[in-house]
């Protein structure tokens, strides 16, 4: 069971999920050719097998800190939780979200990942990057803070606009 699911309030239900965008694997893959040229020639083997292992080694780092992401929208908050033995976790009312930001390069755009800024009231700043679908994210909590807000907010406003005859 994920983290955010362990971590439901009553009657709270997710929006909204993704992850990192598995982008985090191209260092990964960078290394292992890299290990695989070495290991072509016969007098670099030793070196091809080294990085081979180092290859090995950042896959495996790559694949905890992937797997344990989580990024939700509920009806009531953002849940966001990074790693596993140590863990980084921010929970924020969506009443206390002050905005999303949203950071793509060209290739973030061309592969739909990015960097998010979680603002809260209070100057609470939380930036998380690699995020798949970004922009997604954003909009599913800007839907549920229009969603969660008070219906007689509207029908004030509307009725602020009432004409009087002098």
């Amino acid at each position: 069971m994920s983290y955010v699911d362990k971590n439901l309030n009553a009657g709270e239900k997710v929006a909204f999920r993704t992850t990192l965008h598995p982008i985090v694997f191209l260092a990964t893959a960078i290394i292992a050719v890299l290990a695989m040229a070495f290991l072509i020639q016969r007098a670099t083997r030793d070196i091809g097998y080294f990085i081979l292992g180092l290859a090995l080694l950042v896959g495996a780092y790559t694949a905890i800190w992937y797997s344990t992401s989580e990024f939700a929208v509920t009806t009531s908050r953002v849940i966001i939780k990074i790693g596993w033995l140590s863990q980084r976790t921010v929970e924020l009312q969506l009443s206390k979200v002050e905005g999303i930001v949203v950071e793509q390069g060209i290739i973030g755009r061309l592969f739909d990942y990015g960097s998010i800024i979680v603002g809260g009231t209070g100057g609470t700043k939380e930036p998380f990057a690699l995020i798949r679908a970004p922009i997604a994210f954003r909009k599913q909590v800007q839907q549920q803070i229009e969603s969660n807000a008070p219906a007689s907010t509207a029908s004030a406003a509307s009725a602020a606009r009432v004409e009087r005859e002098c």
